[in-house]
């Protein structure tokens, strides 16, 4: 009897409601309105969370990369382009250890974290209840609509320092000054054009006036 009560509790699929019962951890009882109503605001909240813990991973894991990057003054005059923008093992000093060892690890223990809210919002979204899938995506809606910008920016940024620290050769700066000056170039050549085409016109309606 206990069995097949358990058994109808659980739903297979999708369905509108808002008796819980035994939502996720035994005590944690959601059988009034009030109660479901508390509960879809603190998933939404939950997934707010998760999505700036996603942003703030990414931020961490820069701010490691960062601490564990080998020195410019490492580099040789002979180090290629591609070998400067492909990552290669760090090669650490005692004080860049020892901070990159620390942010490697707060870096884990956050990922850990991460996770393991990612898991208690699958589990939720297993309930197949309506209301609180909705309410997980609101959250996620509202979280990265606040976070997403941030990430973006952190990405550009990180884009910048990347485009500073490659140093370019004689050859490859001869490159790019000659593609800067194409656009001159044709900018000449299409005003020469239009020039001829306003003269040429000009001449025409000179012949047809006489």
């Amino acid at each position: 009897m206990a069995l097949w009560s358990i058994a109808k509790m659980m739903h297979m699929s999708f369905w509108f409601g808002t008796d819980l019962g035994t939502f996720l951890f035994n005590g944690f009882n959601v059988t009034t309105i009030r109660g479901f109503f508390c509960t879809c605001l603190g998933l939404i909240a939950i997934a707010i969370i998760y999505e700036a813990m996603k942003t703030l991973q990414i931020k961490l894991h820069q701010l490691t990369k960062a601490a564990l990057a080998v020195d410019d003054s490492q580099a040789t005059e002979n180090s290629s382009l591609l070998s400067q923008i492909v990552p290669t093992f760090p090669r650490f000093s005692s004080s860049s250890q020892r901070w990159g060892i620390i942010l490697w690890t707060f870096e884990v223990l956050h990922y850990s974290a991460q996770t393991t809210i990612g898991y208690i919002v699958m589990l939720v979204v297993m309930t197949y209840n309506i209301y609180i899938c909705i309410a997980l995506i609101i959250g996620s809606a509202i979280g990265y609509w606040i976070f997403s910008p941030i990430l973006l920016y952190f990405n550009l940024k990180e884009l910048k320092q990347k485009n500073k620290n490659i140093s370019c050769s004689p050859g490859c700066s001869d490159s790019i000054s000659t593609i800067e000056r194409r656009p001159s170039s044709l900018s000449a050549i299409a005003d020469q054009s239009a020039s001829e085409i306003v003269a040429e016109l000009h001449s025409i309606t000179d012949i047809e006036e006489k």
